[in-house]
C-alpha cells in the first residue's frame, strides 16, 4: 500500500511541474538544430548538438531526460561542470557568477585565469538542458527576461572556444552520473 500511495504521489508531483517548470520547452532553439541522439537505460530522447546560429553564434547543447524510475547520483550541474573541464584538460575553471531565477542557473566562468565562458542551465523534476554559450549572446537575453536591467560585465572580454561535444549520457556508463532506483528506494 504505501508504493502505492508514494508512486501516485509522485507521480503527482511530477505531473504539477511540468506545468509549472515548461520553461524548457521555452528555450528557442535554431530550426536548424541537429540533434544527435544519446542513449542509456536511463534516459529518453536525450540529445547533444553543436551549432553556429546567426544571432548568437558557436552554442553547444545536452538535453537530458531521465525515465521517471532513474535518478542523478549527485549535482547534474556539477558532473557537467567537471565532464567539460577533463574532456577539454582545462587547468583551471572558476565560477566568477551565478544568478539563478526560477528554475534556470546563469553562470558565468573564468577558464585558465584568461577566458570567459557563459553556462545556462535548465532543470525540472525529469528534465536537465545545458548550453555551453561561447560569445555570450543568447545568455545576455535569456538572463534579461527575468532581469531586464542585468548587465554581463564579462561580455567583451576574451571569450573561449572549444569544440566541446562530450554528453554525460554516454559517459554515465563509465562515471555513473544517474542510475535506476531500487525496489528498496521505494520502501516496502
Amino acid at each position: 500500500m504505501k508504493k502505492i500511495i508514494y508512486l501516485s504521489l509522485l507521480l503527482l508531483l511530477g505531473g504539477c511541474s511540468s506545468i509549472e517548470n515548461n520553461s524548457l520547452d521555452n528555450i528557442q532553439i535554431s530550426k536548424n538544430n541537429k540533434k544527435n541522439f544519446t542513449y542509456d537505460s536511463c534516459t529518453k530522447f536525450s540529445y547533444i548538438s553543436q551549432n553556429e546560429e546567426e544571432k548568437y553564434g558557436k552554442l553547444f547543447y545536452e538535453y537530458i531526460n531521465l525515465d521517471s524510475n532513474c535518478s542523478w547520483n549527485g549535482m547534474s550541474r556539477g558532473f557537467f561542470d567537471d565532464l567539460f573541464k577533463s574532456t577539454l584538460k582545462i587547468k583551471s575553471i572558476k565560477t566568477i557568477e551565478r544568478v539563478e531565477y526560477k528554475n534556470y542557473e546563469f553562470s558565468t566562468y573564468l577558464i585558465d585565469e584568461k577566458y570567459y565562458m557563459n553556462l545556462i542551465y535548465s532543470y525540472s523534476v525529469f528534465e536537465d538542458f545545458f548550453i555551453i554559450d561561447y560569445k555570450g549572446k543568447l545568455f545576455d537575453e535569456m538572463i534579461k527576461e527575468y532581469n531586464i536591467n542585468y548587465v554581463n560585465k564579462y561580455i567583451n572580454e576574451p571569450r573561449f572556444n572549444s569544440n566541446y561535444s562530450n554528453s554525460l549520457v554516454r559517459m554515465n556508463i563509465l562515471n555513473g552520473y544517474f542510475s535506476k532506483q531500487s525496489e528498496s528506494d521505494f520502501g516496502n
